[in-house]
């Protein structure tokens, strides 16, 4: 799959507040935590790259590079307990705060992938922006999770510089990918 993410390479301070959250969640059956390296925010998939057409993925990062590049960098606070049917997050606050971001990228893809148009790019599904530190891996409850983290570790800072186009695969628990572009929001 092609998928456009926002990814926490460049800011220390977000990989050691997972890294407090997956401390917390230590222990805990039904739970695969996610390594750092593989910390991201899904924004956008794409479609499935074997049915794209090169010069559309092309046409796609011009179209995206210019929508970004007229946003400024976005800073928002993440750390909020965010728990789901797939796992234990850290979401952001203000919720809506990177919207911008994945308009961006909805509208570079709708005006230039044709061959896989996800069905969800005229609807405006809900997007909640969260970073996963562990994927369920089994059913059951959540109140053991819930205590873990009924004093969560303090918030941090998380600016978003650029997004990245990456082909993702499913490996187990993880989401694993090769990146293929980063496109810079404006002075990143």
């Amino acid at each position: 799959m092609l998928l456009w993410h926002l990814l926490v390479d460049d800011q220390p301070q977000v990989r050691e507040l997972a890294g407090r959250f997956r401390e917390r969640l230590a222990g805990l059956s039904g739970l695969d935590p996610v390594p750092d390296e593989w910390l991201h925010i899904t924004t956008q998939i794409v479609g499935f790259a074997d049915e794209i057409p090169r010069h559309e993925v092309t046409a796609m990062l011009t179209a995206v590079t210019q929508s970004l590049g007229k946003l400024p960098p976005i800073t928002v606070r993440i750390g909020r307990v965010y728990v789901y049917l797939e796992g234990v997050a850290m979401g952001i606050t203000p919720e809506r705060a990177l919207d911008p971001v994945r308009e961006a990228i909805r509208e570079g893809i709708a005006q230039t992938i044709t061959t896989h148009h996800m069905d969800d790019l005229d609807d405006r599904p809900v997007w909640t922006p969260h970073v996963s530190v562990a994927y369920s891996n089994a059913d059951g409850p959540t109140a053991p999770i819930l205590k873990a983290l009924a004093d969560p570790p303090e918030p941090c800072e998380f600016t978003v510089r650029r997004a990245h186009l990456v082909e993702q695969v499913r490996d187990g628990h993880l989401y694993r990918w090769e990146p293929v572009a980063a496109v810079p929001l404006a002075g990143a």
